[in-house]
């Protein structure tokens, strides 16, 4: 933003109102000022004319959501953030239907109402530039999974070949799963297919592929899986930039609703490509010592760059269930965060991948089979997905005990 946005807030309390401008003020946004319900309101939304609005909404629901109405229906392009004690549906309807771009429950995080009052902001911002003709069309776009960990051996292309093969098969879309391997690149080998080209040849020939031509490139796999190999020689991948990576899947992104992304197990320039591109991050670690000091420092990399978003970054424990005096529990509590998915232990997944057949595929009732389709079934939302972990509150086993000094970070 060229200049300091101007905030309005709409509270009838007016102790809270007080705290809220102070956050607002915190946060380096200009509080124009405020006001509680009804004529009040709607006059000072008139007069000032704000960027935003920030207003509470709270049972009974006739005053609020009528200076919400009148408000939205006289200040169309004004974007309201409303906010609330409760989180039921019905209150969120009523508070969308009424014309609130953003619904927040107290008490107010400054980080979450700074991260919303940006977005309504943004979102405005690009409403008026489309309407004024400043923005090309938009183009469709799949949803890109990377599947990253930090350590080698832990199954991610197990992950990743898997999950492609379910997706394809619960969601019924189209899936392009695409192996970015820089060391081994063994996708070709799990899925059994033939490497003819590769990432390499589709980012050299970039600039004259089509939809049509792109078929070309990709291998469909029996499943129905559009897979991009890896070269067969490492040193393909020095010519290869975080640019050509982020414009290869640009494209199939354009043609497939998926796009997964099967990463090494380190950290270069063509996985933190990888990661930016990313709609969502599945962050893979096992219950032994080393992964799980890996996925530690790989949180931290992931939380500084992208901040600490649960809905984009999700930690996946491959291997559940094996005895390595670890337990779960103390997985959350020193990685500081659920852990999402659990996929269990199972011998049968190393033959599948022997086989060059997936296990979802040559064993699709084993557990480990049915929790890789129910993960699918979720990313693709077929149906709501289970509760796979709670966030961890204080204390700490052994593991945390352990772990916790080399990780403090520093006051």
């Amino acid at each position: 933003m060229a200049r300091v946005p101007q905030v309005i807030v709409i509270d009838p309390d007016r102790e809270s109102s007080a705290e809220i401008q102070k956050t607002l003020t915190m946060l380096g946004f200009s509080v124009a000022g405020a006001a509680g319900y009804g004529v009040e309101a709607f006059t000072l939304a008139f007069q000032l004319r704000p960027d935003v609005m920030l207003m509470r909404i709270e049972e009974p629901l006739v005053r609020p959501v009528q200076t919400l109405s009148r408000i939205n229906d006289g200040l169309p392009d004004l974007p309201i953030v409303v906010f609330s004690t409760e989180a039921n549906i019905r209150l969120m309807r009523q508070s969308m239907v009424s014309g609130a771009s953003d619904y927040l429950q107290e008490p107010l995080n400054p980080e979450e109402l700074e991260a919303s009052i940006i977005k309504v902001l943004e979102r405005k911002e690009r409403e008026g530039m489309r309407r004024r003709g400043e923005l090309d069309d938009p183009i469709p776009q799949g949803t890109i999974i990377t599947v990253f960990g930090a350590k080698g051996g832990i199954g991610k292309t197990t992950i990743s070949s898997n999950l492609a093969v379910a997706l394809a098969g619960e969601a019924h879309q189209s899936v392009a799963l695409v192996d970015m391997d820089t060391r081994f690149g063994d996708v070709a080998i799990t899925m059994d297919i033939p490497v003819e080209r590769s990432i390499a040849d589709l980012a050299r020939n970039l600039d004259n592929v089509d939809r049509q031509s792109l078929k070309e490139y990709l291998v469909e796999h029996e499943s129905g899986v559009h897979i991009l190999p890896a070269p067969t020689r490492p040193s393909d991948w020095r010519n290869l930039t975080a640019r050509h990576v982020r414009d290869v899947v640009d494209v199939l992104a354009q043609t497939h609703d998926f796009v997964i992304l099967d990463t090494p197990g380190t950290f270069n320039e063509i996985v933190a490509a990888a990661i930016e591109v990313g709609t969502m991050i599945l962050l893979v670690t096992t219950l032994d010592m080393a992964s799980i000091k890996d996925t530690v420092l790989a949180l931290e990399m992931l939380h500084e760059r992208f901040g600490n978003d649960e809905e984009r970054i999700k930690v996946v424990l491959n291997r559940a269930g094996v005895d390595t005096g670890v337990r779960e529990k103390d997985v959350e509590r020193t990685l500081d965060s659920p852990l999402w998915w659990r996929i269990p232990q199972d011998n049968e997944v190393v033959k599948a991948a022997q086989l060059g057949r997936p296990i979802v595929m040559s064993r699709p009732n084993t557990k480990v089979s049915l929790e890789i389709r129910e993960m699918a079934r979720a990313l693709a939302g077929v149906r709501q997905a289970k509760q796979k972990g709670k966030k961890a509150g204080g204390g700490g086993g052994p593991l945390t005990n352990l772990l916790r000094p080399l990780f403090r970070k520093s006051a």
